[in-house]
């Protein structure tokens, strides 16, 4: 047959003219015909050739639309994808050394970047780590028989004073800032040995205790001076009738010392679990206090740390202590659920 002039030749076959060959087909033209009748009608040129290779590959996907062929071997196979998942059984292993271990099993060179990807597709995510108060096996159960007695007693903490010391320092900016994406992370000055206080306080549903700032170290005749002056005048203004103290299992807290001056001194010790921080509501009003020294007063001198460190406790009010004490409530059944364990508050 002629070949009219203006003739189109495809680098690839349309979708228009794979369905053009698929019913020119089905009416019973053989390659050659229908060919013809492309050059004819449709103005296109495809060789027989051309026709014959679209045809087998119809019957092996059924479809008129390309698709992709990788004929790249994959270099990660399913024995090593259950090899890499095995390995985070240790979860603080990095993608270096998961490729070590991979290239010493199955002498393969692996990057860094194939496994992170593998680890994407098995499901495994980066982030922080996140820590929480360490238990060991031997005070789980005592913190499940403390949380159990509690919630069988329908425990209200009316009575209960709150104690603990902290650590304060300059702290001039927040952990964490935005910026615009584009710009510049701004870089903020931070001291190298910052000036620090420790701060001993106390809270109870009738308002906080007086606060003990001072440097140094603590110790248990230091702890019992700080007790006579703060604690003693607080009970007996607030607390006539009876008290409950909780405190810590610092060894300058429960020392023989200490015990002798409370018993001497009528301080009621309500001996609570070791290991237990998510059980005194105090420790989470150290962390607002933080946050406002961070984030409003940002001390750059040592006046104006003790400054903001006063304001705050200056502005706690008994309505403040009561929602902390409050949250005792989730934390309780928090340990029951978790057999004793960090509860993460």
């Amino acid at each position: 047959m002629e070949i009219r002039s203006g003739t189109v030749k495809p680098t690839r076959l349309s979708v228009y003219i794979r369905e053009r060959i698929l019913s020119l087909r089905r009416s019973g033209k053989n390659i050659t015909e229908v060919r013809d009748e492309l050059i004819r009608s449709d103005n296109v040129q495809v060789s027989r050739q051309g026709i014959s290779a679209f045809l087998r590959r119809f019957r092996q996907s059924g479809s008129v639309t390309d698709f992709k062929v990788n004929t790249r071997q994959k270099m990660l196979q399913e024995v090593h994808l259950e090899f890499i998942d095995e390995t985070r059984n240790d979860r603080e292993i990095s993608a270096r050394e998961v490729a070590k271990l991979l290239t010493e099993r199955f002498h393969i060179p692996v990057s860094e970047t194939t496994i992170k990807r593998a680890r994407q597709r098995l499901g495994w995510k980066h982030s922080p780590t996140q820590y929480c108060q360490m238990v060991r096996e031997a005070n789980k159960p005592k913190r499940v028989n403390y949380a159990l007695e509690c919630i069988i007693n329908r425990e209200t903490f009316d009575n209960v004073i709150f104690t603990d010391e902290t650590t304060v320092k300059i702290q001039s900016s927040t952990r964490y800032s935005f910026r615009k994406e584009g710009e510049e992370t701004q870089a903020k000055g931070k001291p190298k040995h910052p000036y620090q206080v420790h701060v001993w306080g106390g809270i109870s549903r009738q308002g906080p205790t007086g606060l003990y700032i001072f440097t140094g170290i603590m110790d248990s005749v230091f702890y019992q001076e700080i007790l006579n002056e703060q604690l003693l005048p607080f009970i007996q203004e607030k607390y006539p009738n009876g008290h409950r103290l909780v405190q810590d299992n610092d060894p300058k807290h429960v020392s023989r010392s200490t015990k002798q001056w409370m018993q001497d001194n009528n301080v009621n010790h309500w001996v609570t679990p070791p290991e237990s921080p998510d059980l005194n509501p105090i420790e989470n009003i150290w962390a607002a206090l933080k946050f406002h020294i961070r984030r409003r007063v940002k001390p750059s001198n040592q006046q104006e740390l003790l400054d903001g460190i006063q304001e705050y406790w200056n502005n706690l009010s008994a309505e403040t202590c009561c929602s902390y004490i409050n949250h005792l409530y989730k934390v309780l059944p928090k340990v029951l659920d978790v057999d004793g364990n960090a509860t993460g508050y």
